[in-house]
């Protein structure tokens, strides 16, 4: 039978293996890596001990050559404890293996939690529309010399190897946007941390580039191919930010299930009235449509087939109605919901902050427009960068 909707046994083995280390090794920690907004040492070292950081790595560089429904399976029962965690085993899983250039020394460094590899992308003009980028890149002799800004860079101040985008001018006086790799404590690296309303210990900052020299061989992916190898990692990493919601989302469901079951109100259970439980079903129903369409895009990028339109819907459906479930189940927990001893308002906080991870969500329908209608339907000039 060709359609399967299962697991097989040894995924659901893992699946039980990464939950019972989330609640073990991670949980402990959430609440004061999110008030001190620090980065989660402790989790990101016990991670790599568990091979979580490599899950989709060949053996050769210290991976486990799992396939993406493994990473999938991970992000999900990460972040039924913490979505900053989960962000941070998605990140370093897909940046150290689909995109090429790093170095195996470096590859094998993040897998045992020794580094952290991130993008610095974004800024202040040039978000989704990189056409107005401003960060360049000069050749001088055999380096690039590196100057401009970058925002919204994960994991920095903290990261210590980024990918910087950043203009070359070619020999045909035009500029190309290059991957360039770039060590976080290279002289002319500066950083300040950007204060976030949620998913706050996998940290968010500023890094400024002041003439800096890196060689000319640093280059991720090839020169001028930038976008193209973003693109080729956001088609997996958008349904692992699906999953990332998603995970959050059911484990809220899960827990506000316990509650109304229990909390009574004249004589019996809130679970009884229906304006508790029809919500609740609706959105457990949308949870589990929005996880399917997650793990098909995993699906298709394993056969490789193009998961562009699946990915862009899975990212923006999966969050919205991961946000709208946990909203409505704190309501239901009362007042108690609103205080920060439960950790609802936390998870609330932090899916709300993986709308913006890997566009935006009306980005993400701007895509599913592009790959259903055509680029000219979009309502951007040249068609847009999705």
């Amino acid at each position: 039978m060709a359609l399967d909707f299962g697991f097989t046994p040894e995924q659901d083995e893992f699946r039980m293996f990464v939950r019972e280390f989330a609640r073990r090794e991670i949980a402990p920690h959430v609440a004061e890596c999110d008030e001190k907004e620090q980065m989660p040492w402790h989790a990101i070292h016990k991670m790599g001990e568990a091979g979580l950081l490599g899950i989709i790595a060949p053996k050769a560089l210290g991976g486990q050559a799992h396939d993406y429904f493994h990473l999938g399976i991970a992000v999900e029962e990460i972040a039924r404890v913490d979505n900053s965690c989960a962000m941070i085993c998605s990140m370093q899983n897909t940046l150290a293996t689909l995109i090429p250039g790093w170095g195996d020394d470096t590859i094998r460094e993040v897998i045992k939690g020794r580094q952290l590899l991130c993008i610095a992308t974004s800024e202040s003009e040039a978000g989704s529309d990189v056409s107005n980028m401003a960060t360049n890149a000069r050749i001088e002799g055999n380096e690039f010399v590196i100057n401009g800004q970058k925002i919204h860079v994960s994991l920095m101040p903290g990261g210590t190897i980024m990918g910087v985008t950043a203009k070359v001018q070619q020999g045909d006086g035009k500029s190309a946007i290059t991957f360039i790799r770039v060590p976080a404590d290279a002289p002319g690296v500066s950083s300040i941390l950007m204060p976030e309303m949620g998913v706050r210990s996998h940290q968010l900052g500023i890094v400024n580039f002041k003439d800096v020299r890196v060689p000319v061989e640093h280059v991720l992916g090839g020169r001028g191919q930038a976008k193209a190898v973003l693109y080729a990692r956001w088609n997996v990493s958008r349904c692992l930010s699906a999953l990332n919601a998603l995970g959050a989302a059911q484990q809220v469901i899960d827990d506000t299930i316990e509650f109304v079951k229990k909390k009574k109100v004249y004589g019996q259970a809130i679970g009884h009235f229906q304006a508790i439980s029809f919500p609740l079903i609706e959105h457990a129903t949308r949870i589990e449509s929005c996880r399917l369409m997650a793990y098909k895009g995993l699906w298709m990028n394993v056969r490789g087939e193009n998961a562009a339109k699946v990915a862009g819907m899975a990212k923006w459906s999966s969050i919205t109605y991961s946000i709208q479930a946990i909203f409505d189940c704190l309501q239901m927990h009362g007042a108690g919901g609103y205080l920060k001893d439960l950790g609802i308002e936390r998870r609330y906080r932090d899916v709300i902050g993986l709308t913006f991870t890997g566009g935006t969500i009306n980005v993400m329908k701007l895509i599913v427009v592009k790959e259903m209608l055509g680029a000219s339907f979009m309502g951007i000039s040249g068609g847009g960068d999705g």
